[in-house]
């Protein structure tokens, strides 16, 4: 099973909230991810077969200490980000999410 290792644990602002996306697992699965929910769910998808959803572990370390700083930052209706971020996290049972 691929694994991929998002770090949280300096992330403070959104701006390296999706750098750390970016670094640990956009990347990796050969993308640039700008900050766009929908593109963030897409990926999720691409990071196994292109035409089955492969089953991978995504281990986000420093998610339970991210600052609330982070989730101010909210979508385009109002919602706060990390509760959208979980949401999709959630959509996708072919990602084994791991927590630290």
């Amino acid at each position: 099973m691929k694994e991929f290792v998002v770090d949280l644990t300096a992330v403070t602002t959104w701006v390296q909230f999706i750098a750390a996306f970016n670094e640990g697992f956009i990347r990796p699965v050969s993308g640039d991810w700008n900050g766009n929910l929908d593109a963030f769910n897409d990926y999720l998808a691409w990071a196994g077969d292109k035409d089955v959803y492969e089953p991978f572990r995504l281990v986000l370390r420093g998610w339970n200490s991210l600052s609330g700083e982070i989730n101010e930052h909210k979508t385009w209706d109002g919602r706060h980000v990390l509760n959208v971020i979980s949401e999709i996290l959630r959509d996708n049972p072919h990602v084994q999410l791991v927590l630290e």
